[in-house]
C-alpha cells in the first residue's frame, strides 16, 4: 500500500448509490413528453416481463417500494394471529413490520457469525407448530444459504419470503436471489444498487394463482370487466374485485417514468454489481492482513452484490472498540463510517410490542462490533485506496494506545 495523501479526503455514504447515464436521463424526458399515460402502461408491463426473465421467476409485479412488496407477500401468505414468522433481527425494519401487521407473532432467529445471515441451524431452534413463514434476508448483498432453509421449509410446510432489497443480481448456486423462495421482494430506493428515481420495488412470485391475487390487490381492487359489452361504459369503465377474501386492497403502483428507468438500469445491473465486487475485493485485499477486521464470509457458489461493505472490528483483547475506530476515522481522516441495523428487539418500536426480552448472542455481538464503510457504484480507485490506507493507519494508531 502507498502512503496516505497529504490532502485529506472526505468520504461518506452518498444518498444515491448509482447515478443515471445520459441515455437513462433522456428516457425520462421521452416518457414525460410522449407517453400516453404516466402510470400502469407499456413501460410497466415491459419492466415486469424483463425482470421476470432476468431473475428467472414465475412472474413479477412492479410496486411502489420493497416495503409494499413485503406487505403483499405477508398478505399472500394468509397469516393470522395464530401464526409465527421466523426472521433475523439484524435487518431493516421493513423485513418485519408487514408480517407483524398481518397479525403474526415475530420470532427472531440468530445469525451465522461468518455470513451475518439467517441459517437453517438457528431457524430450527425457533420452529414450533405455529411457524408458517421464513423471511430470509440477503443482507448487504450476500445471498443466504438457501438449500438447507428450503429443506426446513419443505419439511414443515412453510412459505419462504426472500427479502432481496439489498441483493439485486446476487446469485446462489446458479439461481438469482428472488427466484428461489415463494416470494421475492426487491427495493429500488436510491440507496440501492439500482433505483427507480428514489423509490420503487418489485414482488416476484412463484405461482400464477398468487400472481393474479397480487395484481388485483395492487391498485385498490380495480379490474377490467372481462366479458364483451355492447356498451363499453355499462355498468362502468372498470370493476372492483376482491383479490383475497377478507383483505382490503392497496395502492402500490409504480409510475411509467420509474418503470422506464428501471428497465434501462436492469440492463446494466450485472455490470454494476461486478464493478461493486471489484471495488469491495480491492478494499478487502488491502486490509486482509488486519486481524481486527473480518468481512462477510462469501461461501462457494454465492455471488455477492455488495450493496454495502461491512466488517466486524474485534478489539476486545486491546479494549479498543468499534466506536474508537469510527471516531478516529471521522476526525483524523474524514471518513464517515456508520453502524446499521440495530437488532429490532433493542428498538423502542419493537419493545413497545413486547419483544424486549429477546436476546441473540451472535446478532448482538455482530451489531456491537460492526462497521459499515462508505461505498457506492463507480467509486474511484483513488478513494478506495485512501479509505483502505486510512483504516490501516487508524488501526495502527489504536494499537499504540494499549
Amino acid at each position: 500500500m502507498g502512503t496516505i495523501p497529504s490532502q485529506r479526503l472526505r468520504v461518506e455514504h452518498p444518498a444515491v448509490q448509482t447515478r443515471l447515464n445520459e441515455e437513462e436521463e433522456a428516457v425520462v424526458i421521452e416518457i414525460l413528453r410522449n407517453s400516453p399515460t404516466w402510470t400502469q402502461g407499456e413501460e410497466q408491463r415491459a419492466f415486469e416481463q424483463e425482470f421476470t426473465q432476468y431473475v428467472g421467476c414465475g412472474d413479477s409485479l412492479a410496486v411502489s417500494s420493497c416495503t409494499a412488496a413485503l406487505e403483499m407477500a405477508a398478505v399472500l401468505c394468509g397469516l393470522s394471529q395464530k401464526d409465527e414468522v421466523i426472521l433475523p433481527a439484524h435487518t431493516f425494519v421493513s423485513s418485519a413490520v408487514p408480517f407483524a401487521r398481518a397479525g403474526a407473532r415475530l420470532v427472531f432467529a440468530d445469525i451465522d457469525p461468518a455470513t451475518q445471515l439467517l441459517s437453517a441451524e438457528f431457524v430450527k431452534a425457533c420452529l414450533t407448530e405455529k411457524t408458517r413463514v421464513l423471511v430470509v434476508v440477503h443482507l448487504y448483498g450476500l445471498p443466504a444459504d438457501m438449500d438447507p432453509l428450503l429443506q426446513v421449509a419443505e419439511e414443515y410446510q412453510l412459505k419462504v419470503v426472500e427479502d432481496v432489497a439489498q441483493a439485486p443480481g446476487a446469485v446462489y448456486k446458479g439461481r438469482k436471489a428472488g427466484a428461489i423462495g415463494d416470494y421475492g421482494c426487491f427495493s429500488f430506493h436510491n440507496q440501492k444498487n439500482i433505483s427507480t428515481l428514489g423509490e420503487g420495488g418489485m414482488l416476484t412470485l412463484k405461482n400464477s394463482a398468487d400472481s393474479e391475487r397480487a395484481r388485483k390487490l395492487r391498485w385498490m381492487g380495480h379490474w377490467p370487466f372481462m366479458e364483451n359489452r355492447s356498451r363499453y361504459w355499462v355498468p362502468a369503465m372498470g370493476d372492483l374485485v376482491s383479490g383475497m377474501q377478507g383483505v382490503w386492497p392497496f395502492n402500490f403502483c409504480l409510475s411509467e417514468v420509474q418503470c422506464a428507468v428501471g428497465r434501462r438500469l436492469l440492463k446494466r445491473l450485472d455490470s454494476i454489481d461486478e464493478q461493486r465486487r471489484t471495488q469491495a475485493n480491492l478494499v478487502r485485499s488491502l486490509l486482509a492482513d488486519i486481524p481486527e477486521l473480518s468481512f462477510q464470509h462469501v461461501p462457494e457458489g454465492h455471488v455477492h452484490a455488495y450493496h454495502l461493505l461491512v466488517a466486524r472490528y474485534d478489539g476486545a483483547q486491546s479494549q479498543i472498540t468499534r466506536d474508537d475506530l469510527i471516531d478516529l476515522l471521522y476526525h483524523d481522516y474524514g471518513i464517515k463510517c456508520i453502524v446499521q441495523y440495530r437488532p429490532l428487539y433493542r428498538s423502542e418500536l419493537f419493545q413497545s410490542f413486547g419483544y424486549e426480552n429477546t436476546r441473540l448472542p451472535n446478532t448482538d455481538h455482530f451489531f456491537d462490533n460492526m462497521i459499515s464503510f462508505p461505498f457506492w457504484s463507480d467509486m474511484p480507485e483513488s478513494t478506495l485506496n485512501y479509505m483502505a490506507e486510512s483504516v490501516r493507519s487508524a488501526v495502527q494508531k489504536l494499537r499504540k494506545r494499549v
